[in-house]
């Protein structure tokens, strides 16, 4: 994807002062790594992990991608972003910037529910019985973002420290509860429409994302209530 540009001809980086990257694994594919490669030396603004891209490694991809973004940033909050979520950049920036009393914070859009027990539902989770009938607070996948001090734990420990569960989030949720963290709940990061205060727009609880994303993206960038919205809302 090229680089996005904002109305004063800077580019979305310098004007909210966030790095984005497209975190991408491997793949034993010849011909899809030769595509990636040819992406990466055009664009320069992918992620490459040493781990196979695959749904059930997500866990797995996700901790390597904080402990890369860690080694290759200083920044004060580490954010996990889909792809298939309408997002306002301007209003994260921003969120993040946020003055804070605890300087370890799990940032998201707070959950609980059921654990899946059935072995034909997607979000089966073969450790059920050690979660009890209920998964414990945690974020919702799609978008959430932790605090630098947070990161720097992660990476201080060794991979085979950490239990992996089989769906992402509870995975980071389960970690979150082992850390001294703020669980802070912000309903922006997960709203079903663009709104004057809406961070990030998906198709919640139907889709982990949006739903038809390549389809509902542009929707909702040609939507001046999405895409025009001022970063602060008015006192007015």
């Amino acid at each position: 994807m090229p680089r996005a540009f904002n109305e004063m001809g800077c580019s979305v980086e310098e004007a909210t002062g966030l790095a984005f990257r497209f975190v991408i694994g491997k793949t034993k594919e010849k011909q899809k790594m030769a595509e990636l490669a040819k992406e990466v030396a055009e664009y320069d603004d992918f992620l490459l992990l040493d781990i196979e891209e695959e749904y059930s490694k997500l866990p797995y991809k996700t901790l390597a991608f904080f402990k890369a973004a860690y080694a290759l940033f200083e920044a004060d909050f580490y954010v996990k972003a889909d792809d298939d979520i309408y997002l306002r950049p301007d209003r994260l920036s921003l969120l993040l910037a946020k003055e804070r009393s605890h300087s370890q914070t799990y940032l998201g859009c707070m959950k609980k529910g059921p654990v899946f027990t059935d072995p034909k539902l997607k979000w089966y989770e073969p450790l059920s019985y050690l979660l009890g009938s209920e998964y414990f607070l945690h974020a919702y996948g799609p978008l959430y973002a932790l605090s630098a001090d947070v990161v720097a734990s992660l990476v201080a420990l060794r991979n085979n420290s950490f239990r992996m569960f089989s769906n992402e989030d509870v995975t980071i949720g389960a970690w979150m509860l082992a850390m001294n963290v703020n669980h802070e709940n912000n309903q922006a990061l997960c709203s079903p429409r663009c709104t004057s205060t809406s961070i990030a727009v998906w198709d919640i609880p139907k889709c982990s994302g949006l739903c038809n994303p390549e389809t509902k993206l542009l929707e909702l960038h040609q939507k001046d209530s999405c895409s025009k919205g001022p970063t602060l809302e008015s006192d007015d």
